[in-house]
């Protein structure tokens, strides 16, 4: 399963990303309605973009009253406009804060990859944001943790 991988060391919180979300999804040039958002650490010193991570468990859907999040064939968890009654339940169970909200549509939102294209990973000029297969990405993060132990590796 392909997905946004986020490389937080690279983001300099530009936010070029919510822009280019929110123009692609809803037309305006405006972060509070992007299906991205980066999250300032000021005491920490660091930015971290957040965006669905198409949860094993999804809470977003377990408590949706209308079956209006479900989960697509690709591993992808999808709102499907037509079911959503806005009730934000899913909203208050998503655990990193992602799930949103377009008030002029009256529904739930969570990032769809942009049918495979992700225009935020498209316009991170740092490198911040790639799309990629998430197996080759724990496969190679493992690999770099076992060097950096001096344990051999494959």
């Amino acid at each position: 399963m392909k997905q946004i991988v986020v490389h937080q060391e690279k983001c300099t919180a530009c936010r070029e990303c919510e822009l280019a979300c929110s123009f692609s999804h809803e037309g305006v040039f405006l972060p509070a309605l992007s299906r991205i958002r980066v999250a300032d650490f000021y005491e920490e010193q660091f930015y971290q973009p957040m965006v669905c991570v198409h949860c094993a468990d999804a809470p977003c859907a377990a408590v949706c009253p209308t079956v209006a999040i479900q989960r697509q064939l690709d591993g992808q968890v999808k709102v499907i406009d037509e079911r959503c009654i806005g009730c934000k339940m899913c909203l208050l169970a998503c655990p990193f804060g992602v799930m949103g909200f377009s008030p002029e549509r009256g529904v739930a939102h969570n990032c769809d990859l942009c049918d495979g294209n992700p225009q935020c990973v498209q316009f991170c000029t740092t490198g911040a944001l790639e799309y990629a297969d998430v197996v080759a990405v724990e496969a190679l993060a493992k690999q770099k943790a076992a060097a950096a132990l001096g344990l051999p590796h494959a």
